[in-house]
């Protein structure tokens, strides 16, 4: 196979993906920008760059990750393997020799570093769009304390929205009844570390311990589920954080269907 072959592919990849995700970055730019007009006077015109930059970098960290899940479905076409078996070879295994497990590691990892990177990043930008005051790198932790800051109105009564949707629906309990797991977040975050800091989680070359075990304790709802139903479940998390908290922030209905000129009109 040529480097063209290999490029006719990703494009291929590419377009399938723009069919159905041109839209969100649309529609979030179009409504921070009513938003804005709306409030000419709550930003200052710094404020107002860091505002435009955030909600690009929020959309273009989820288009990322939207690639990353496409190439797990189109891996898919062609075995469907366990989520298990990509996350055993991340975690503990390392091996580069079997190809379906190498390429599903390969999109995985992809995708859990890109959906990690859109939770922070949007935290940071709700941070700036309810004005906490807030710069630099963001944890849960830190993103709930600098909700509860927020004194002045109306963006305190957004902020404890806000605070209170990531709370349930974001960082929540899973009960296993919902579409979308409450925990989402909490899962997203949690293995997209230990995947990144393995060197950090094994605490000697003697052991024998398997992290992945240590994942499956914490996680046994993982056990069973295909790498790509997984992932089309945390995308599935992010969208809704974003047409759920959106309404919030910008006093605007989501509204669903293609991005058009003047849809909020």
């Amino acid at each position: 196979m040529s480097g063209q072959d290999i490029a006719r592919g990703l494009q291929v990849l590419l377009k399938e993906t723009r069919r159905y995700a041109d839209d969100f970055p649309q529609k979030l730019e179009a409504m921070q920008g009513i938003y804005l007009q709306r409030n000419p006077t709550l930003y200052t015109q710094p404020e107002e760059q860091r505002l435009r930059y955030y909600i690009k970098a929020v959309s273009y960290k989820f288009y990322l990750a939207t690639l990353g899940l496409e190439q797990l479905w189109a891996l898919s076409y062609t075995k469907r393997e366990e989520l298990v078996y990509a996350l055993q070879n991340s975690l503990d295994k390392l091996e580069c020799s079997d190809d379906e497990v190498l390429l599903s590691s390969f999109a995985l990892e992809s995708f859990l570093l890109q959906g990690r990177a859109f939770l922070d990043f949007y935290m940071l930008y709700i941070c700036l769009a309810l004005r906490t005051g807030h710069k630099g790198q963001i944890s849960t932790d830190r993103f709930r304390k600098e909700l509860k800051k927020v004194q002045l109105e109306p963006l305190a009564t957004k902020a404890r929205k806000v605070r209170d949707y990531f709370d349930r629906k974001v960082f929540g309990t899973h009960d296993g009844k919902d579409f979308v797991p409450s925990n989402w977040g909490t899962l997203l975050q949690s293995l997209r570390d230990k995947i990144a800091h393995r060197d950090r989680l094994r605490p000697s070359f003697e052991s024998s311990e398997v992290l992945l075990d240590k994942v499956l304790f914490d996680w046994p709802t993982l056990q069973g589920m295909t790498y790509e139903r997984f992932c089309q479940m945390m995308q599935n998390g992010m969208f809704c954080l974003i047409t759920d908290v959106s309404p919030i922030l910008y006093d605007l209905e989501w509204k669903a269907g293609p991005y058009r000129p003047k849809l909020w009109q």
